[in-house]
């Protein structure tokens, strides 16, 4: 499978039109020396004034030019980890090239990890394929790579091919770009370092240190993870004296901080220079370019939160513990003791009572309770049978098989992984030191939950239960890991892995291999060596079994998972709200707030005083006069007497007062610890008059097609061919078409002509067989459709590549789906039961309290609901839902938020949706006759839900509608009495109009024209 790149996406757009138009009158004079780039003019005062017009849209705070002694520009451009920021610095040196002439850069990146994932990122065909043919440039990335040399004694030393290559390419070969990538290892004075040993035995343009023939080309300057490239530090300065670039581009989430003033007024800042962009976590979160993130940790039954750990043992003397426990201020105190055979571990704690050590092997303890523990084992004093490292395995598991069976449902599924911190190698690899307990413990739990999972399979999941069936039979084969220590390992087994997690990624997003076997591999094991730089779009689920500590950037931690996910078809999924599983320690129950007080570090507050609009919402929310609201905020010290905001308690007031402030949807991150702890009661006499229509939503229902006639998948084949959708002549095609993703048309693209490499052709049967694995459409059926387009237009032998299979495929999908739109259907499910729900037991009665109250919300407003309201709390997840639980509509006789995961809609794209809220309404006569289902929508009209939207609107009223004709027949067995029609639907409660709600549209407008209808 190949990742399909996006051209035009405006949040990767901006940023290289930004950079690029910082030239703009800018002087750039032709290269002296054919190795070098062109001159840049650094002292023109056009570069200052470009990049502050630049900055005009940045908060204050991270205004500002500066000019450099050394005789460099520097340029920072700020994406959240996740955006696509490789993508970004790869399209800005084609477009460097293009408009200017730069054709020597150098790419710097601080780990062995992510420049394994960059260079895999330049060299892959298929995105060689989209810069060139997509994109329009005519030239081609020569990727270099510097890598450490090992010469045997006595033998000759030579200059790196990779440098030499570098230096000495021409800036007359047109259509060529020249990149060279290095990690940060390489950028530094050292003895035997391949850059700046001068004990070669020849030299590259008469410099026999290579840093000094690099320097001559006048490069310029790439820096990703730009933290670990602080200036005080010496990569940084090796950078600005020995390589001399003309140019440094800084691309990253998070920057280095720098402090400023002195004493009392010394403050820490970021030290951004000349930053023309900022993409930060705030903004990507509401541009929904990532995932939610939801934290979750295992809990102590007692709430007391202390664990012990199995440090080291010797044979028959010790064991050492280490006990870690949080103080008043949350912070982690670990201390540690040893025991000896025979003592009692009330030592380590009073809970422990009645257990003594009976025998102490090399790292292994045996226990008077016949329990063994291991060096490495973690685990709760009051749970001390079941290890905390393995309950937080078990949750992760958990969490990762709730994602991936929603995932494999889809029409175009979605190949699920999770990812697991650890804090020890030998846990995990087979080793002489000690047994791999951690390995063991993960296969153990993942053993027990595939045969849950397999049992729980129905007949509609025959395919997921295969790939379930093939994991639990090759167990090894689900996982695989990645440490710094594999890559001088030798193991055929071990490189594998490695190969798989860093340079493969297409490999590892494939639910089958290329011979057709199923793709199990989906749980990678690391240390922090995948940390920075590597991602994966499909990481659902990341499990820290070790804490990090409180230095590291939250922000870093998550962003191996943020990436939104591709699909089976190599899409990128942008329509979707996506959660990541975020497992933490539980000494880092604070994540969240962590989290948050970092996110709003990042972004600028700029209001100064404190509106009227705000004042009210607070008064409001409290049930307070805004004079009251007045008093109380100056009395915190929040404002002054004037209204105005004081900065230095800014922070402690968001924090207190979010609703009134642009905080983050809590939505997009969340604590799961936090969530689940909330009560919230069912009010029973409400849930009574709700009764028939909450058992009717809880139907299970699902999609069923009618065949596709062979004509028709013939006809669409020929199509696919003959309109030019593919093509592959020299010349340029200017057709514009809509590309395909989960189905629906999402945005314009210009398909160029493909330039055809022999190594991309491929023979007749081969392009079928692909074709067909890629369209599941039988071999024969695409044969016909070929012999028919051929009829209509020449087909060439080139025609036959790599490149038209993915396209076609992309099309084909496309025109299927229209055909799908044609030929569903629902079905009631035979055999099912109803209860239990969300709000009852398996006897039908509704519970004291939701099952799950944050399916309900992630918001909530204080007060008590209105009479008529299902629940006693109010909790919404935005503005609209708030608005709708709180307006008081008298032709309502009850009403309540529908929580999620209940009535889950299937749709012909694979994905599922759920409306917001039921209503029982009275009809003219005012009695209770009318039962109303809304989806509420965060969009202002109508028109601005995406096609796909409108087509889940006519799905919602052709299921309500089937609904409908089952409860008549029912009824009647069959036979159908007109007249009788109206007294049944309203007895049996299956009479359902369905809705949806933008902003600008009025329950109360809604409800009215309903009641007028009937």
């Amino acid at each position: 499978m190949d990742l399909i790149l996006k051209r035009n996406l405006e949040h990767q757009t901006i940023p290289i039109e930004r950079l690029c138009s910082i030239f703009s009158n800018v002087g750039i004079q032709k290269p002296m020396k054919s190795i070098e780039n062109p001159i840049i003019d650094i002292k023109s005062p056009y570069l200052y004034q470009n990049i502050k017009r630049l900055q005009e849209d940045l908060p204050s705070n991270m205004q500002g030019t500066s000019q450099n002694e050394a005789d460099y520009l520097n340029i920072d451009i700020k994406m959240e980890t996740g955006t696509g920021k490789t993508y970004v610095y790869t399209k800005a040196i084609y477009e460097l090239n293009k408009l200017y002439g730069f054709k020597k850069f150098i790419v710097a990146v601080p780990s062995l990890a992510i420049k394994a994932g960059t260079a895999n990122f330049m060299k892959i065909q298929s995105n060689i394929n989209h810069f060139k043919n997509v994109c329009g440039y005519k030239t081609e990335i020569k990727l270099r790579t510097v890598e450490s040399i090992k010469t045997k004694k006595g033998s000759k030393r030579y200059v790196p091919n990779s440098i030499r290559d570098f230096v000495t390419s021409s800036n007359l070969q047109r259509n060529t770009i020249e990149v060279l990538l290095v990690n940060m290892q390489h950028l530094k004075e050292s003895k035997n370092g391949v850059l700046v040993r001068d004990d070669y035995d020849s030299h590259i343009e008469g410099y026999y240190r290579p840093i000094d023939a690099i320097s001559a080309t006048r490069p310029i300057f790439l820096i990703d993870e730009p933290h670990r490239f602080s200036r005080e530090n010496a990569t940084f300065k090796f950078i600005e004296e020995q390589v001399k670039p003309q140019l440094i581009i800084r691309f990253g989430a998070t920057f280095p901080s720098k402090f400023i003033g002195r004493g009392r007024n010394r403050v820490e800042v970021k030290d951004y220079q000349n930053l023309i962009y900022d993409l930060n976590i705030h903004k990507a979160f509401e541009q929904n370019l990532i995932k939610g993130i939801a934290k979750e940790h295992v809990e102590s039954p007692d709430n007391e939160e202390e664990v012990f750990k199995i440090l080291t043992m010797k044979k028959g003397e010790f064991v050492r513990f280490q006990k870690t426990e949080l103080n008043e201020q949350g912070q982690a105190i670990k201390t540690t003791k040893e025991l000896k055979t025979h003592d009692s571990l009330t030592l380590l704690s009073p809970k422990l009572s009645g257990i003594t050590i009976d025998g102490i092997l090399a790292t292994k303890v045996n226990l008077s309770n016949g329990e063994e523990k291991f060096t490495g084992d973690v685990f709760f004093a009051d749970v001390f049978a079941t290890s905390y490292v393995r309950e937080s395995i078990r949750l992760a598991i958990k969490r990762h098989f709730e994602t991936e069976r929603e995932n494999f449902k889809r029409k175009f599924k979605i190949k699920t992984l999770a990812l697991f911190f650890i804090d020890d190698i030998h846990s995990y690899r087979d080793n002489d030191m000690k047994e791999p307990y951690l390995k063991n413990i993960f296969e153990e739990e993942l053993r027990g939950k595939l045969d849950e999972e397999i049992n729980k399979c129905n007949i509609f999941e025959l395919e997921y239960r295969e790939y379930l069936e093939e994991s639990l039979a090759n167990i090894t084969e689900t996982h695989a890991g990645y440490f710094s220590q594999d890559n001088v390992s030798t193991e055929e087994e071990i490189e594998k892995e490695v190969n798989t997690i860093l340079f493969d990624k297409e490999r590892l997003l494939s639910l089958v291999d290329k011979n057709g076997k199923t793709n199990t591999t989906r749980f990678i094991f690391s240390k922090w060596t995948l940390k920075e730089g590597w991602d994966n779009p499909n990481i659902f689920t990341i499990a820290k079994l070790r804490s990090s500590g409180s230095d590291n950037s939250k922000l870093q931690e998550i962003g191996r998972g943020l990436r939104l996910p591709v699909d089976e078809t190599g899409n990128r999924i942008e329509n979707e709200t996506f959660t990541l599983n975020y497992i933490v320690d539980f000494t880092e129950k604070d994540f969240v707030k962590k989290l948050e007080e970092e996110i709003y570090g990042e972004t600028s507050f700029e209001q100064r005083v404190l509106t009227s609009e705000q004042i009210e919402k607070i008064a409001t929310n409290k049930g307070l006069s805004k004079e009251e609201v007045l008093i109380d905020l100056m009395g915190k010290g929040f404002i002054s007497f004037d209204r105005e905001i004081k900065t230095d308690k800014l922070q402690e007031f968001i924090n207190e007062y979010p609703e009134i402030f642009n905080k983050l949807d809590k939505n997009r991150v969340r604590d799961r610890n936090v969530d689940k702890n909330k009560k919230v009661a069912i009010r029973k006499e409400n849930y009574l008059k709700l009764k028939d229509l909450w058992e009717q939503l809880n139907e299970k229902y699902y999609l069923h097609f009618d065949t596709i006639a062979d004509e028709v998948l013939i006809s669409i084949v020929s199509d696919v061919i003959t309109e030019d959708l593919i093509t592959t002549t020299v010349r340029r095609t200017k057709r514009e078409t809509s590309e395909m993703v989960q189905g629906e048309l999402i945005f314009n693209v210009t398909l160029d002509s493909i330039d055809i490499s022999d190594d991309d052709t491929l023979n007749y049967g081969t392009f079928l067989k692909v074709v067909a694995e890629n369209t599941n459409i039988s071999i024969p059926l695409i044969h016909t459709g070929i012999v028919r387009a051929s009829k209509l237009k020449k087909i060439e032998n080139a025609f036959f590549t790599k490149d038209t299979v993915r396209s076609f495929s992309v099309y084909f999908k496309q025109r299927i789906y229209d055909e799908l739109l044609k030929i569903y259907s629902y079905k009631k499910l035979p055999n099912t039961t109803v209860h239990p729900t969300e709000l009852t037991e398996e006897n039908g009665n509704p519970r004291d309290f939701v099952k799950t109250s944050a399916y309900l919300g992630v918001n909530e407003r204080k007060g008590t609901p209105l009479e008529n309201y299902l629940y006693d709390t109010i909790l919404f997840d935005s503005e609209i839902e708030e608005n709708n639980i709180n307006e008081n509509i008298s032709s309502v006789e009850v009403y309540g938020k529908i929580p999620k995961r209940t009535m889950q809609i299937p749709f012909i794209d694979g994905s599922t949706y759920s409306p917001d809220f039921m209503y029982v309404i009275k009809d003219k006569e005012g009695k209770p006759t009318i039962n109303l289902v809304v989806e509420s929508k965060g969009v202002n009209k109508k028109q601005d839900l995406r096609g796909i939207e409108d087509h889940k609107i006519e799905a919602a009223n052709k299921l309500f509608d089937m609904v409908k004709e089952v409860g008549i027949n029912d009824e009647y067995g069959g036979q159908t009495k007109l007249e009788d029609i109206g007294d049944v639907l309203r007895r049996k409660g299956i009479s359902v109009t369905y809705t949806r709600q933008t902003n600008n549209e009025k329950l109360l407008e809604i409800i009215n024209d309903l009641i007028e209808s009937e």
